[in-house]
């Protein structure tokens, strides 16, 4: 943890500050980064750890179990897979539209959801000022050893629901995460609270629509089975789902996209969007798509229509929902009406796509 952080944190039941104890530890070569030691919360007296580097704020007396349980699983996929690659700044970007590299320089930027730590380190290198990437689990150690020593990155173990912050940040974010909470929209809320009078916000989440065959066919599986398997088997199990998976998108899915763009008469495959862009990977990646996928306790699957009352709530008015791919939800919204207009003024017309959808009967489809 960085000295630097301290100014930032509070605590978790009473909002109060944080003081770091003397008997801390830091690196013999930065005495700046604190290894080990104790935070004191000055008004309820309330104690946190330090270990590893990462200062522990989770308080399982307030935090969702099922939360707790899903952050334990998904630490199991990033110590599977812990990996950092160069194309994820383009897929980072993709999930993130209409944020731009230009959109994060000098910003007070929170993570809400951080794996292993591949997008702090996306968002440190465009020039935020600095970043706090959070999770609830022990994947912050991970993201720690990836990204815990570079200038400007604060990686805290934290609920996402009940986060050790005050309204500092310019900018929050989560790619992925609040679908696999218990609550996503409260844990989209508490997000947002944590933003500046001007500042801004943006989610992607799994999409109720279009996403008809994974939840009848595949989390059905999911539930039942590979949700329980330990690491070492589900990495095989995936590894057999993912090698069919991987020759289907490279050698035919691809190809064939690329041949509608001169033969128009060729219809659509299913899923041809999302099949298509994940070609792009390497089948390290594809395995660790899978491997997610399966390994996840809960999901829930969001409708469009849905997703767009949570920045209602959350005091944003007309914010930007754009569906990627065609089977998910980037949402974002500013309080700052220059930034909503800049903003629209990147995407193409439809990136709302009314037309097309229909209104769900359930807003929200549970599984786990």
């Amino acid at each position: 943890m960085k000295l630097s952080a301290l100014g930032y944190l509070s605590c978790v039941h009473c909002s109060g500050v944080l003081e770091l104890q003397p008997d801390h530890v830091a690196l013999p070569d930065d005495n700046s980064e604190v290894i080990a030691g104790t935070l004191r919360c000055r008004s309820c007296q309330r104690q946190f750890a330090i270990e590893r580097a990462v200062p522990r704020l989770v308080d399982e007396a307030v935090s969702s179990t099922t939360d707790i349980r899903t952050g334990l699983t998904f630490a199991q996929a990033w110590k599977t897979f812990p990996r950092m690659d160069e194309r994820y700044r383009r897929q980072f970007f993709d999930w993130v539209n209409p944020v731009d590299p230009d959109f994060l320089k000098g910003k007070l930027v929170l993570e809400c959801g951080c794996g292993k730590g591949r997008h702090a380190k996306i968002v440190s290198e465009c020039g935020a000022s600095a970043v706090f990437a959070v999770d609830i689990g022990e994947a912050v150690d991970v993201a720690y050893d990836n990204v815990g020593r570079l200038p400007g990155v604060h990686v805290v173990q934290a609920d996402i629901e009940n986060l050790p912050f005050n309204r500092d940040f310019d900018f929050a974010f989560s790619v992925g995460v609040l679908h696999h909470m218990e609550s996503p929209i409260k844990g989209f809320l508490s997000m947002s609270s944590k933003i500046r009078g001007d500042g801004s916000v943006c989610a992607w989440v799994y999409g109720l629509e279009n996403n008809w065959w994974i939840i009848r066919i595949i989390n059905p599986v999911r539930l039942a089975i590979t949700s329980k398997l330990k690491p070492a088997t589900l990495k095989v199990v995936s590894f057999l789902v993912a090698a069919p998976l991987f020759a289907l998108c490279r050698w035919f899915v691809l190809p064939w996209k690329a041949a509608r763009q001169k033969f128009h008469q060729l219809p659509p495959l299913f899923y041809e969007d999302y099949l298509a862009y994940i070609a792009r990977f390497d089948f390290t990646e594809v395995h660790h798509i899978v491997f997610d996928h399966l390994a996840a306790p809960v999901a829930n699957y969001v409708a469009r229509q849905y997703f767009e009352t949570w920045f209602e709530e959350a005091g944003f008015r007309q914010p930007i929902i754009r569906w990627h791919n065609r089977n998910s939800w980037t949402g974002f919204s500013s309080h700052n009406p220059e930034i909503m207009s800049s903003m629209r003024s990147k995407l193409e017309p439809d990136h709302s796509v009314r037309s097309e959808l229909q209104r769900p009967s359930n807003p929200v489809q549970r599984t786990g």
